[in-house]
């Protein structure tokens, strides 16, 4: 099972995130990351679908997607031809001034912003891509992540073309 991106310029109306999110569905095929958002034309939508499943599977609901009324271009995106990133924001765990200067040392090697610091916590956000984000967490995790939330997957595709 490999992770595809799928990004989708969708009509901005309701009920169209549930038609689409049942076809992946009817396909036993789990959304990992989901993000919808305004795009740069007037009454679509963007999203920008994470899943995991086969190749052929992927590609049958590439097509099905195709067929929906309300979707209007469907392009898969692979990783060497998008960029690919998520946001991530965590509360680490800091019982002292030494690992509190020892989170933000890692912190700062990663490229995360500190967001906050407290005597007992600092805030961190990381925008990176997916993989590396899953680095800094498992990092963190030796510390102690009181709270983590991530805002799933968004990408385009490189050069005049993509998604």
């Amino acid at each position: 099972m490999q992770t595809h991106i799928v990004s989708l310029l969708v009509e901005d109306r309701p009920g169209v995130l549930t038609r689409m999110s049942g076809m992946f569905t009817m396909r036993g095929i789990n959304i990992t990351s989901l993000t919808v958002s305004p795009c740069e034309k007037k009454g679509l939508s963007r999203m920008t679908v994470a899943i995991k499943g086969t190749e052929s599977e992927v590609e049958k609901v590439r097509k099905q997607l195709s067929n929906l009324i309300e979707v209007v271009k469907v392009v898969d995106l692979r990783a060497d031809e998008a960029i690919i990133c998520d946001l991530c924001l965590l509360k680490v765990h800091t019982k002292d001034s030494e690992v509190r200067l020892e989170v933000m040392q890692l912190a700062q090697s990663y490229g995360a912003k500190i967001m906050d610091a407290a005597l007992d916590s600092v805030i961190l956000e990381l925008t990176e891509e997916p993989m590396k984000i899953d680095r800094f967490v498992d990092l963190m995790q030796h510390f102690g992540v009181k709270q983590l939330f991530r805002t799933g997957v968004t990408a385009i595709g490189r050069g005049a073309g993509g998604g």
